[in-house]
């Protein structure tokens, strides 16, 4: 039965990345699916019974026919030209000299909007907008307008001229979550001073966008740019590193049902994190992804952590099949949470020799799991490398948790008053001083990063074959590979 899920699963996936870089036509796929179905029926009449390999085969087409099809019904699209007119449906970001947002047409369409800087604008606005409406297309090597696709964006719009007619047409949850989260941000910049609120915004809620861009290129030279990314990269790391920390925490008062109860309090920290960056798309789903690992090894023995987090990204494939593609957040979400699971235990068995004292020798392992891990597609998908990103990561990780808590509590603090914030906030300036130097020692040395030439995808899919291919055999040799 398991061979026939996993077969099954694959085989979706596999119809889901066909259909991605070739257009299949739904009937082609309903053929394939009648075509497997046929198979099934002549071997129970003709045999009797259905033999395994003709199960697995027919399953394999079938689930291929389905992925396919499911592909073609995401990108099935007739396109309207939108109206002039819509609602604010996502949260303005300022970025590039321009403030930018997602309107959704009064006709349905939605359109990626470019306005003036200091647009006074809202998630949940009613705006009228002016200017020339674009198709996007390929940026470089880039395909722009299949990456927007999976959000259902067909159209952009530049220079755009807008006038907010009517205010609070937004989701009356999210509208609230994201004053919760302006409100929040703005506390942080009244209790630190730059860089140091910025930092800390991005850390907690903001992610890259509350950033200066010159700490965001030593953040990238020196490999630690996925600390201020919301996606699955840092809040796999974040996640492990709360459950480690829980754990020593109850270890002191209780030794009873440690594990469920470290794991319930990381639960809890991951959703508060959620929900303190407004529950945007891409944070949610990469919270998703750890949070049904945990899950699954709180419930005990009848849940596997692969299994679950094979289910969670086959329903996520389900309910959006471009992000298999196009979503660099699902990749990295789900590449990271893989080496959590397999990739560390590998690599903590040659790390022996480090202490375990201040969750070094765990910090150590975790950032060299997920480095390797995530590497290859890093490479692929930006085209230098960072030389220093295991010291540098080293050195921040460990204190990436206690920033975020320290920082957390100094602006919750600070709504009751400056000077009962005062003694947190000066310990977060510190771990936020420390974080910022290291980014700027580290990432302004002249052999920081070296440029990778071009890699194909094929030499990228060759090398987490090898990746694979190692850790089942050190899982199923460990003591031969090890020695």
């Amino acid at each position: 039965m398991d061979r026939a899920i996993f077969t099954s699963i694959f085989s979706f996936a596999s119809g889901i990345l066909v259909a991605s870089f070739v257009f299949i036509s739904p009937i082609v796929s309903i053929f394939l699916i009648l075509v497997a179905f046929a198979v099934l029926l002549a071997e129970k009449i003709y045999q009797n019974h259905i033999g395994k390999e003709v199960l697995l085969v027919t399953f394999a087409l079938i689930a291929f026919g389905l992925g396919t099809l499911r592909y073609a019904v995401k990108d099935f699209h007739e396109l309207v030209t939108p109206s002039g007119e819509g609602i604010v449906v996502s949260e303005p970001e300022q970025r590039d000299n321009a403030t930018r947002f997602v309107l959704r047409a009064d006709n349905g369409e939605k359109v990626l909007v470019s306005a003036g800087l200091y647009e006074e604008i809202l998630y949940g606005d009613r705006v009228r907008i002016e200017g020339k409406l674009e198709r996007p297309g390929m940026l470089e090597d880039f395909d722009y307008a299949a990456y927007l696709s999976k959000d259902d964006i067909y159209w952009t719009m530049g220079f755009a001229k807008t006038e907010v007619v009517l205010s609070g047409h937004g989701q009356p949850i999210k509208a609230g979550l994201l004053k919760i989260k302006k409100s929040f941000v703005n506390k942080i910049r009244e209790t630190f001073a730059e860089p140091y609120a910025s930092l800390l915004a991005g850390l907690i809620v903001a992610g890259r966008d509350a950033m200066p861009k010159n700490i965001l290129e030593e953040f990238r030279r020196a490999g630690i740019i996925h600390i201020v990314v919301l996606s699955g990269y840092n809040i796999t790391i974040i996640a492990d590193f709360l459950r480690r920390m829980f754990e020593k925490l109850f270890l002191l008062s209780s030794r009873t049902a440690v594990p469920q109860l470290a794991s319930g309090a990381s639960i809890a920290g991951i959703l508060l994190f959620v929900i303190m960056t407004g529950a945007e798309a891409t944070v949610v789903r990469a919270a998703i992804m750890v949070l049904t690992v945990i899950a699954a090894k709180m419930l005990g023995r009848k849940y596997s952590a692969p299994r679950a987090l094979l289910l969670a990204g086959t329903v996520m494939l389900i309910h959006n099949p471009k992000i298999l593609v196009f979503d660099a957040s699902f990749q990295l979400s789900f590449l990271a949470t893989l080496a959590l699971i397999y990739v560390v235990p590998v690599v903590e068995k040659y790390l022996e020799f480090i202490t375990e004292r201040w969750e070094l020798r765990m910090t150590v392992t975790t950032t060299i799991a997920t480095q390797v891990t995530v590497l290859p597609l890093l490479v692929y998908s930006v085209g230098d490398f960072s030389l220093v990103s295991l010291p540098a990561n080293v050195l921040v990780l460990l204190i990436i948790p206690y920033t975020m808590l320290l920082g957390f509590l100094a602006a919750v603090s600070a709504y009751i008053g400056a000077l009962v914030a005062m003694p947190l906030s000066y310990l977060a300036y510190i771990l936020l001083w420390w974080i910022l130097g290291v980014s700027s020692f580290l990432g302004n040395l002249p052999f920081a990063t070296i440029a990778v030439p071009h890699v194909s995808a094929w030499m990228v899919i060759l090398v987490y074959l090898v990746l694979i291919t190692f850790v089942w055999r050190w899982r199923s040799f460990p003591r031969k590979i090890a020695s």
